[in-house]
């Protein structure tokens, strides 16, 4: 499948037809951007994770590695002037020579000599390897095209048929990026091996897809959904050449559901459903729409550009986008109306006012947060009612500390405070949604690990440019219940309404009062400030045991 990037007639046409210029121009910044010098791979970096449990700062260096090797590689296959193969040599060396190629928080022993840990991206590397050798192979120096064939071999096949890896037995994307590139190293570089483990790499991909429910919904939200099925459609469209149109993955009907889960799920051009670890303003790479784009037609939505990311590593996302790329393709408008993905517990409604999105589901996700029951709301392109999204990652967020964070918590959601209690992270437990006469409804009551609470629905009724959210619960002996809504924008209570982002929240001042608090947001985003205030909004009810409590939002 990469014999266009062999031909010469092929190569010309991109490197001077105006049809490539746009993505040339961005690729050729990205090129001198990346091979500026990259900071050291330090043993002091990589070792922070297991002394003090933080990460960036040796995955900030160790990515800077691998985009200027990917950059230069994409340069010499493109453009094959000297210049470029040699930058190619020194950049093979470089990253050859790093002592794994595993990031920090996925080495599980410092101290295990020739241990080579398989996880996202050292098999990512073992895939960029592989492509180098096939396409710039007689291009490179002799030594280095066989210490590439021995890194391969030592570092990705042997390791891989050595044991089981753990993330063979996860149904997230963990499965899909590291069974594929691994795949993909061993179909163009070792295919003997290759055809004896497709078996393997089968069973591989269907636990990926028993992770997602009959609906196609991404449980991690749309940043992992777009990282893991991008990797997958990588080794779909590899194998599908392999296998000479054998295995298909695209004729499999749950493939098209999965493709469609992000235009079902988005609120707004920039808006998404930002639950779990998935940040607000997380981008998804640009060569997964080109690709759905191609196979689905007219009916698969294309984002806007500022949702979208140019792909740059592993080298076969930039090759693969250049083979897929249509640059007569537009961004479409947000489809209006509503979706219930009722294997999920997800609900979404488009409005010209305003977008919901609101989740039943459970607490035993893969990166959860214990939201049962929350919602976004937006209006004019943002999140007025939040999720926030993840932190960054350190290595006690996955750990049994994980749910003492705002963002984790379900007092940093939409939800509920009962008791004074907020959700348990009991991963057993589940919610029971249903939609009836436009009315979504969640039973959420198990998220709760408070006896006394006997019972807890919520109910969402959308109309053209408002929402009416009502609880109706029952807590033997009596007991608190607060209304908890999250927010970026500083609210205003005025006579028993808030005002906040341009939206009014009803609700009936005899029986509630509302207040708010102050809380910080640690982000994860570099477009924002590292800490954001979020203003957590309290609306604290006056019932007895039995009751029910209504507010509405008016967009």
């Amino acid at each position: 499948m990469f014999e266009k990037f062999l031909d010469p007639v092929f190569l010309e046409e991109y490197r001077t037809s105006k049809k490539y210029e746009k993505i040339r121009t961005q690729y050729k910044e990205l090129y001198e951007k990346a091979n500026i010098v990259p900071m050291p791979v330090t043993f002091s970096k990589l070792r922070m994770f297991s002394e003090c449990g933080e990460r960036y700062e040796f995955e900030e260096a160790y990515n800077q590695h691998l985009d200027k090797l990917v950059m230069c590689a994409y340069m010499a296959i493109i453009y094959g002037d000297e210049k470029y193969i040699r930058e190619v040599d020194d950049c093979i060396y470089d990253v050859l020579s790093i002592y794994n190629w595993a990031l920090s928080a996925h080495i599980p022993d410092l101290n295990e000599e020739n241990y080579y840990e398989l996880d996202l991206a050292s098999t990512a590397h073992g895939a960029t390897f592989a492509i180098i050798y096939k396409l710039l192979g007689d291009k490179i120096h002799p030594q280095l095209k066989k210490r590439i064939v021995t890194e391969l071999r030592r570092r990705i096949l042997d390791p891989f048929k050595a044991q089981a890896w753990h993330w063979e037995d996860r149904y997230n994307n963990w499965t899909s990026v590291c069974a594929g590139f691994t795949g993909i190293t061993l179909m163009l570089m070792f295919p003997e091996e290759f055809d004896k483990l497709l078996p393997r790499f089968n069973e591989n991909m269907r636990k990926y897809y028993e992770g997602f429910p009959d609906d196609g919904v991404c449980l991690e939200g749309p940043g992992y959904w777009g990282y893991g099925f991008v990797s997958f459609l990588a080794y779909a469209l590899v194998l599908k050449d392999y296998t000479r149109g054998e295995i298909d993955y695209f004729k499999l009907p749950k493939t098209k559901k999965i493709a469609f889960f992000y235009q079902n799920t988005v609120l707004d051009k920039d808006v998404i459903t930002s639950y779990g670890d998935c940040p607000m303003d997380v981008k998804t790479s640009a060569v997964l729409f080109h690709i759905l784009k191609k196979e689905y037609g007219k009916d698969f939505y294309i984002p806007t550009e500022s949702r979208l990311a140019l792909p740059v590593s592993p080298l076969i996302h930039p090759l693969l986008y250049i083979e897929y790329y249509d640059p007569d393709l537009l961004e479409d408008s947000v489809p209006l109306g509503e979706c219930y993905m009722e294997n999920a517990g997800w609900y979404v409604k488009r409005t010209p006012y305003y977008a919901i999105g609101a989740k039943g589901g459970t607490n035993g996700e893969s990166h959860n947060h214990n939201d049962v029951g929350s919602f976004v709301f937006s209006k004019n392109n943002k999140q007025v009612f939040i999720d926030m999204g993840g932190r960054p990652y350190t290595k006690d967020y996955f750990t049994s500390d994980r749910y003492k964070y705002l963002e984790t918590s379900s007092r940093g959601h939409n939800v509920p405070i009962i008791n004074g209690q907020y959700q348990a992270n009991v991963r057993e437990t589940r919610s029971y949604t249903s939609l009836e006469n436009g009315v979504f409804r969640v039973d959420f009551r198990e998220l709760y690990d408070i006896p006394q609470l006997k019972s807890l629905v919520r109910e969402y009724r959308c109309e053209d440019s408002r929402v009416t959210i009502r609880d109706t619960f029952k807590i033997d002996g009596g007991g608190t219940f607060t209304e908890r809504l999250v927010s970026f924008d500083k609210p205003q209570i005025i006579d028993g309404e808030i005002l906040v982002g341009g939206v009014k929240v009803k609700f009936d001042k005899h029986l509630a009062k509302a207040s708010y608090t102050e809380d910080i947001h640690h982000t994860t985003s570099k477009a924002e400030p590292p800490e954001m205030t979020v203003y957590c909004i309290n609306i604290h009810t006056l019932f007895p045991e039995k009751s029910e409590f209504e507010f509405t939002i008016e967009a």
